[in-house]
């Protein structure tokens, strides 16, 4: 299905909306920002921040969970490499 058409009067309100947005940015006058330089007190002056086990309760156990996860998905990967290896299980289509 076809994309409806624009009527002449919405043509001539884009284009006013648009000659209207170039003429404000056309006035502004160009600057260019220098960026100031870094001196050795600046660099003194900043500090690294460690974060704290406080900062993120969330965040051990967020880890924990994702680990033990993970050990079971690995555990379960080699019992059953182990079963099908010795032919102790048999899936079809699957052959060691």
């Amino acid at each position: 299905m076809a994309n409806k058409r624009k009527t002449r009067e919405q043509k001539i309100l884009a284009e006013k909306r648009h000659n209207f947005a170039h003429t404000f940015t056309s006035q502004t006058p160009l600057t260019v920002k220098i960026p100031t330089q870094i001196s050795p007190t600046i660099l003194a002056k900043s500090t690294v921040k460690v974060a704290a086990l406080n900062e993120y309760p969330y965040l051990i156990k967020d880890i924990s969970k994702t680990a033990l996860l993970t050990l079971g998905i690995f555990a379960f990967q080699v019992i059953l490499f182990i079963l099908l290896r010795n032919h102790a299980l048999v899936i079809p289509g699957i052959s060691y």
